[in-house]
């Protein structure tokens, strides 16, 4: 099972990062970007996912806000419509390096982790990585399932 200071070490492929006053762009957050897909994989049915249940669960996993908004949606407490869904590039970006790195695979039209990334997700989450992130992802990964993500993305009740 790899370390967390062997994923830093993965991640961050040698580069320095150096601290600037403004954020960088989240497309190239790619550390960020991978584990929170392998979060968000781990967190799903089978855990493998579409690339639009990912762009939806990345989006709406993201604020706080949006958060307790989609929770509120797949409890049936407010309508599809009142989520803002994004299709977010630092996504299939984050795709394409946790393929890449053997984190992930692809099936068809879906996004499975490997047992390197089944690996790489457990110590994600014993580190506490993106710890309110994972608690959402728990709670609504097994209810935002394939259908009733394809939906709500239709505005559709489910």
């Amino acid at each position: 099972m790899p370390s967390i200071n062997k994923l830093r070490g993965l991640y961050a492929g040698g580069f320095t990062v150096t601290e600037r006053p403004t954020p960088v762009a989240g497309d190239l957050r790619i550390g960020w970007g991978q584990s929170l897909l392998l979060l968000l994989l781990a967190s799903s049915r089978s855990q493998r996912c579409s690339m639009q249940k990912m762009h939806f669960l990345a989006h709406l996993s993201r604020t706080a806000a949006s958060r307790e908004l989609t929770q509120q949606v797949l409890a049936r407490n407010k309508e599809p419509k009142d989520l803002s869904i994004r299709v977010e590039p630092w996504v299939n970006r984050a795709a394409a390096f946790a393929i890449a790195n053997g984190y992930v695979t692809t099936t068809g039209k879906q996004l499975l982790l490997t047992d390197s990334g089944k690996a790489a997700a457990a110590v994600l989450q014993k580190e506490g990585v993106l710890a309110e992130e994972v608690t959402f992802l728990q709670a609504v990964g097994k209810l935002a399932t394939e259908q009733v993500v394809e939906r709500i993305m239709k505005m559709e009740d489910f």
